[in-house]
């Protein structure tokens, strides 16, 4: 617990705190009548069989990450050895190149305890009660151009932050055909919070004073609502003129055994689709639209840590340890520059975090199906995807062919593109089990991390049971 805080509170200028973004169902599903998720994806979608029911956690777990910084962005093979951008062997083009103007990686993971769906009261109904861990940080391209070659001019960093939360959700959902060829569908959520924790880095300014010391102002403030976590012990430092303050140490931040909740909230998610061959438009083409997770989580009083904003003097990164040998392997090196990071921000115990609201991250998803004449068991599809959440929203647009040749036995194919970059996935689901993944894992590293952050898994054990619902 201490050991990842500590780098959560420190890759403060290099990545910061993780994590923010809303979960993900799996997308290469989407167009499967027997995938028992579809009213995660837009809550209007309907199932193939009377009813279902979960088998507890292994009914739908999910863990993926998405980003357009990854291993290869940071690590460079070096002499049979992996080295960071900030090896001497690595020149600033060929490190800076590989690096956005905007720095994303966002992570989730989501667990069903128990989920259930029956066909009554005229429609589809679903209980549902899920665990969701996500998170996401932002790191501006001059952030790494600061590390790897700082030079003689002002920097002014902003839209750098990143967050983290985990809290349970107990969601009530229900669809229906309202009209001939057209569905609607809604689905009520109510929020536990677990935790949050929220990093801003506002501001950060350096003024060259000579060849090795800038005159430093930043502004940062880190807000935590987890029930019963301290900061700890603080650190004692010097200032450079004389004198000490306390910082605080992040290898002391721990959880003094309190339990409870940290906040509540609730969330809705509206979806509809038309079939237009039973509209009598266009024969064998489906088209939805969904708005899930809008809502709030209110969170109770936490902790606070802020920079003052006053100006003090940082000795750069000249003498960070680069070279590899004993002593200054790769977590040596991370570990002297998160050091060196956090002395940019010189956090101190700001008191009590007052309670706050907060939104899930809105997301937006537009599909369209297309079944051939001659056999519609095969069909094509495309899917928009955009979330709407400040420095962390992104989008993506997807191409699907699917086939449906057993009532519970369907299998589909995909690629995608957007701002993570380009991306194929798949998805099987055979009666009581599905698989998929939105995002192949890519090319590894000899360690088993993927180059890229751009992976995911998802697998789920349901019982299906009642054979085909009776068609209205």
């Amino acid at each position: 617990m201490k050991k990842s805080l500590s780098y959560i509170a420190a890759i403060a200028a290099l990545s910061v705190l993780p994590f923010k973004a809303s979960a993900q169902q799996l997308q290469s599903a989407y167009f499967m009548d027997a995938y028992v998720y579809g009213h995660q994806l837009n809550p209007a979608h309907d199932f193939n069989s009377k009813a279902y029911v979960s088998i507890p956690v292994l009914g739908n777990l999910n863990m993926g990450v998405n980003g357009n910084l990854g291993v290869d962005n940071l690590l460079y093979p070096r002499n049979g050895q992996l080295v960071t951008y900030l090896h001497p062997s690595i020149s600033v083009e060929e490190a800076l190149g590989n690096f956005h103007s905007n720095n994303k990686i966002q992570m989730d993971f989501t667990t069903s305890i128990f989920s259930f769906g029956i066909h009554k009261w005229k429609g589809f109904n679903t209980l549902e009660v899920n665990l969701r861990m996500n998170g996401g940080f932002n790191a501006p391209y001059d952030m790494f151009e600061l590390t790897k070659d700082l030079q003689n001019r002002n920097y002014n960093l902003s839209a750098f932050g990143a967050n983290a939360q985990a809290y349970a959700e107990v969601a009530l959902g229900h669809s229906r055909e309202v009209y001939k060829g057209i569905r609607a569908g809604a689905k009520l959520k109510f929020l536990l919070g677990a935790g949050r924790v929220d990093a801003q880095f506002s501001e950060l300014r350096l003024d060259l004073q000579d060849d090795s010391r800038w005159v430093a102002v930043a502004n940062a403030t880190v807000n935590a609502h987890v029930k019963g976590l301290k900061w700890g012990e603080m650190k004692v430092e010097e200032y450079e003129n004389g004198g000490t303050y306390e910082t605080i140490d992040f290898d002391n931040v721990d959880i003094d055994g309190a339990k409870g909740i940290a906040g509540v909230g609730m969330a809705l998610d509206l979806g509809a689709e038309a079939d237009f061959g039973k509209l009598d438009l266009v024969p064998n083409l489906k088209a939805g639209i969904a708005i899930r997770d809008l809502g709030f989580l209110k969170w109770k009083e936490g902790i606070s840590a802020r920079n003052a904003g006053q100006p003090f003097v940082f000795e750069g990164f000249q003498d960070i340890k680069i070279q590899d040998g004993p002593g200054t392997d790769i977590e040596d090196q991370t570990d002297d520059l998160v050091d060196r990071l956090t002395d940019l921000y010189r956090l101190e115990d700001a008191g009590v975090a007052g309670g706050r609201n907060t939104g899930l991250g809105t997301t937006l998803a537009l599909s369209a199906e297309y079944a051939l004449p001659m056999y519609d068991k095969l069909t094509f599809g495309f899917t928009s995807t955009s979330r709407i959440q400040k420095n962390y929203g992104w989008n993506e647009e997807r191409l699907y062919v699917t086939v449906k040749p057993l009532r519970k036995i369907e299998a589909s194919v995909n690629a995608g593109i957007g701002t993570f970059g380009p991306s194929w996935g798949w998805a099987v689901n055979l009666g009581y089990f599905f698989l998929g993944m939105d995002h192949m894992l890519g090319k590894l590293t000899k360690q088993g991390v993927p180059v890229r952050s751009n992976a995911d898994f998802r697998v789920g054990f349901v019982i299906p049971f009642g054979g085909a619902p009776k068609k209205r």
